[in-house]
């Protein structure tokens, strides 16, 4: 896992990764357009090197602005705060001395992700395979013939 840390001193962790668009950072925090719009404008300076304009004017956020919009949405789901109180709450976080403020924001490599969906996946797989043998116990005789076309069983060639 790697842990990217922001401050607002004069040192600032370079972002290796892609730029973010409107509408990537919307997708990821699961807000519109608008909202993430709002939250820029209430951060103000806060977000100041962070993010900049791109062709057409069009907004391009560097790893840096998407982990203080991401940290601004946390205080506000958790903690019920207002846009105006998370704001002021997280100037405060990145306010002060090197060695003890900033955000911290947890990024997963993509190998953790597929994981993740697999571990889902088979969880999913096992929820119909259980569903499947309870039909097939309550099949009545004249209808075991099924049993034949679908069976439940992993091992089955049919299947793979």
């Amino acid at each position: 896992m790697k842990v990217f840390r922001i401050t607002r001193g004069a040192f600032r962790l370079p972002y290796n990764g892609r730029m973010a668009t409107l509408d990537d950072v919307a997708r990821f925090l699961g807000l519109s357009k608008r909202a993430v719009r709002s939250r820029v404008s209430a951060l103000g300076d806060m977000l100041e090197g962070h993010m900049v304009r791109g062709d057409r004017n069009r907004l391009i956020f560097k790893g840096e602005a998407v982990a203080i919009l991401h940290r601004l949405e946390e205080l506000r789901q958790r903690e019920g705060l207002a846009i105006r109180q998370a704001v002021k709450r997280l100037r405060g976080e990145l306010i002060g001395d090197d060695t003890a403020s900033g955000i911290y924001i947890l990024i997963k490599p993509e190998a953790e992700l597929l994981q993740e969906a697999l571990v889902e996946a088979y969880r999913e797989r096992d929820r119909w395979r259980e569903y499947a043998h309870a039909l097939q116990s309550v099949l009545p005789p004249e209808l075991n013939w099924l049993e034949a076309v679908a069976p439940p069983d992993c091992d089955d060639r049919r299947l793979n």
